[in-house]
This record gives C-alpha cells, sequence and structure tokens, in this order.
C-alpha cells in the first residue's frame, strides 16, 4: 500500500520528505527523543502523515518505529561498547538513546540482537580481553 501510494507523489515532494526525514530524525537526532512518532513529526513539519509513513517504508526500508527503533538499538550497542559507559546501567542507556522504558529496550533489543543489552555488554567485553589477550602474547613471540 505505502509503496503505491509513494509512486503517486511527486519526486521534489519524496526529496523534501527525505531530506526533512534525514534532518529530523538522523541529523538532529531526533530518534534520542523519547515518544518521537510519525504523527508528530508530521505535525512539527507540517506534512502528512501518510507521506513520512510511505517515504519512510519505501525508502527508508521499514516503517518510521522500526527504524526509530534500530537507531536507538545501534545507538545502545556502541554505548555498551564503550569503556566509558561500563558503570551505567543499561536501562539509563537505553532511556538517554530514546526508548521510553526499560521494557520497550529489551523487547527491540531481543528483536534485533537476539539477546538482552547485558549480554551483548559481556559478550563484547571478553571479545575485547580475548583480543587483547592474543595482542600480549604475539608480544612474547618477538
Amino acid at each position: 500500500m505505502e509503496k503505491r501510494y509513494a509512486e503517486n507523489l511527486s519526486k521534489a515532494k519524496i526529496d523534501r520528505i527525505c531530506r526533512i526525514i534525514n534532518r529530523e530524525v538522523f541529523y538532529k537526532e531526533g530518534y534520542l527523543q523519547q515518544g518521537l512518532t510519525a504523527k508528530r513529526l508530521a505535525k512539527r513539519t507540517g506534512i502528512a502523515v501518510q507521506d513520512i509513513s510511505a517515504v519512510t517504508k519505501v525508502y527508508f526500508g521499514g516503517n518510521f518505529s522500526s527504524i526509530l527503533q534500530r537507531l536507538r538499538v545501534n545507538r545502545v550497542c556502541a554505548l555498551l561498547e564503550s569503556p566509558e559507559y561500563n558503570r551505567i546501567t543499561c536501562e539509563i542507556l537505553g532511556l538517554r538513546s530514546g526508548f521510553s522504558s526499560r521494557q520497550s529496550l529489551y523487547n527491540a533489543f531481543r528483536k534485533m540482537r537476539g539477546m538482552t543489552p547485558e549480554e551483548y555488554r559481556k559478550q563484547k567485553q571478553n571479545n575485547n580481553e580475548n583480543n587483547t589477550n592474543a595482542d600480549d602474547s604475539s608480544d612474547d613471540v618477538r
């Protein structure tokens, strides 16, 4: 349905909507705002919500909320991989990344990564330790 709807939009309108989505969601990191929806973006930008939904689906590869979830999960992953955030709980990192609750973070994370944020953090820490140990042992060979 969205594809047919999007095909009826002019190229200029599609380009404009794509630029606005890029600016508001990606560049300005709007995805970090809890409660951002296609409807709220439409109200703020004056674009019809149907247009935002259709363009997002066809040109960004998913519905608006799934795009936000993907960006948010990727953000949480980056924070979990960074040593400076080791002492901050996964829940806090999720809230800082735009998730409205612990449950929404865990549901999206499991769906996209197949594990909990804590499991992801431990896996990355173990990988880093193994890489460090491998680097140390290669020093012995020289």
